[in-house]
């Protein structure tokens, strides 16, 4: 029988249902936790490597004494009936498994009372990250727009001051987006404007198509009597655009005449959501293991990705009370906008 590799032990600890921590045996200070553990506390490895027990978990004296003794004794301990708080998030009862491993102490948590999330799975600490993200994204936005301005004296072709334009729209939205971002968390915007969901359709087109190979083409298919949608442009733009360059990666190299359809069309039966967006690739489809929980944080199938694109497209649709769907198979996987237009829409993104 063959055995199993290194490459693939690790794979299967990332894999694990169950939240698992590593921490240095002398420093106790977090080195490594699967994803799991990344969705039970809310936050990515970066953002928790290095933070100790005490940073974690409120009252982590009991798992703190479980700790202790699997460096004393050298062997595993197990704890039942633990009663744990993760920072920004609900006390949960829990049964601890703790192992040894050369310089490292690995805790497993078995969660045996429900833990409830928000309905908005960015609220905790949103704020803070908000902030993070936008000083990184502002800060080169300067520097490319002069670029932009410099080049646009020294192009000729239409064509060439088209993708200038192009680039200086974009540069304008992500500006205001970053300024969003950094009140993410905080009080929203005050006002919504009506939106012509096509014209958002087209540009995020646009946007995708000048940087992605020409093999790939782009159906549109728009239902012209469709409404205007009240809503936030930025971050609808923003959330639409995530779902097409996730469609243009999932095309990979599965799909022998790759192919994204832009769709809308207007539900008439669809509980005060009549407009609907629907982004379709040809790709090889979403995995079966994560198809479920998708708009969870930190939750994909990338090999590079950090599983946060998806989840806020979720955070944008709620903030809109729409509802987001997702249908795959190989061949074809169909995510769906589906929005309010005037009536029902009461909060502000």
């Amino acid at each position: 029988m063959m055995g199993v590799g290194m490459m693939e032990v690790g794979q299967i600890a990332e894999d694990l249902p169950i939240p698992v921590l590593v921490f240095d045996s002398e420093t106790q200070r977090l080195g490594w936790l699967n994803v799991s553990g990344q969705f039970w506390l809310g936050s990515s490895l970066k953002s928790l490597a290095g933070k100790s027990l005490g940073e974690l978990f409120h009252g982590a004296d009991e798992l703190l004494a479980i700790y202790d003794r699997t460096k004393t004794n050298m062997s595993p301990v197990q704890g039942k009936d633990i009663i744990l708080k993760p920072r920004s998030r609900d006390e949960v009862r829990c049964q601890v498994s703790s192992f040894l491993h050369d310089d490292h102490v690995g805790l497993c948590f078995l969660l045996q009372g429900r833990q409830k999330y928000s309905e908005n799975v960015f609220d905790d600490g949103a704020s803070a990250l908000g902030r993070l993200l936008a000083h990184e994204i502002k800060n080169p936005l300067a520097g490319i727009r002069g670029a932009a301005q410099l080049l646009r004296d020294d192009v000729e072709s239409e064509e060439a001051r088209s993708l200038l334009g192009l680039i200086e729209t974009e540069i304008g939205r992500i500006k205001r987006l970053a300024e969003r971002m950094e009140r993410l968390g905080d009080a929203p915007p005050s006002e919504f404007s009506q939106i012509n969901i096509h014209e958002t359709l087209r540009h995020v087109r646009k946007v995708i198509q000048s940087g992605i190979s020409p093999d790939v083409s782009f159906v549109e298919n728009y239902d012209p009597s469709l409404p205007m949608a009240l809503g936030d442009e930025d971050s609808l733009t923003q959330a639409i655009l995530n779902l097409v360059k996730n469609a243009v990666e999932a095309l990979g190299e599965a799909a022998e005449a790759p192919e994204i359809r832009l769709e809308t069309s207007f539900r008439a039966n669809s509980s005060g959501l009549p407009i609907e967006i629907r982004i379709i690739d040809n790709g090889a489809g979403i995995p079966l293991h994560v198809r479920d929980k998708i708009f969870q944080p930190f939750i994909t199938h990338k090999p590079a990705g950090q599983g946060l694109g998806l989840a806020l497209v979720s955070k944008v649709v709620a903030a809109h009370k729409g509802v987001i769907e997702v249908q795959s198979r190989p061949g074809e996987t169909i995510f769906s906008i589906l929005l309010p237009v005037k009536k029902g829409i009461t909060d502000e993104v």
